[in-house]
């Protein structure tokens, strides 16, 4: 066995010597390059670098760009979808190529649905809050005067 671990050895010396012996004949007789050849390889070098990392580039702005307007399109569903009082959880269903297009959409489904995708309207302005009375026997100046129920719930009354 150690005969052949030795023989093993020996080859692979043999061999490297006649590699490195190959790898110097072949460093005197290389071809030697002009300053105008290496100039033109590290030029179209770079002019192909240039034009990969440009592509690149123009497809991480195309990306990017789609993405704003998919997100833009998006806002304005949801706006358009505010306007006629429809749910804004539709804009997540609805998928829309233009404002036409998001427009002929909505007016399809308010045909269909009509007053049922509406949302019920609040009130605006003063709301009556309920729960406050007058007292009994109590007035101010000819007015009954009201019992807060949060001052009735401390006792301060």
């Amino acid at each position: 066995m150690e005969e052949n671990t030795n023989m093993t050895e020996q080859t692979q010396a043999e061999n490297m010597g006649t590699e490195s012996e190959t790898q110097g004949a072949a460093g005197k007789e290389g071809k030697l390059f002009t300053q105008e050849e290496v100039n033109g390889f590290v030029q179209s070098r770079i002019a192909r670098m240039k034009s990969q990392l440009s592509k690149e580039a123009q497809a991480e702005y195309s990306q990017k760009l789609a993405e704003l307007e998919a997100r833009e399109m998006k806002l304005i569903v949801r706006e358009r979808l505010s306007d006629r009082g429809m749910p804004k959880e539709l804009a997540d269903i609805i998928t829309c190529v233009d404002e036409k297009d998001i427009d002929s959409k909505l007016d399809a489904l308010q045909k269909i649905y009509g007053d049922k995708a509406k949302k019920e309207e609040k009130p605006t302005g003063f709301v009556q809050i309920v729960g406050a009375r007058p007292a009994e026997g109590n007035t101010r100046g000819g007015l009954p005067s009201m019992v807060d129920p949060v001052r009735n719930a401390m006792g301060l009354n």
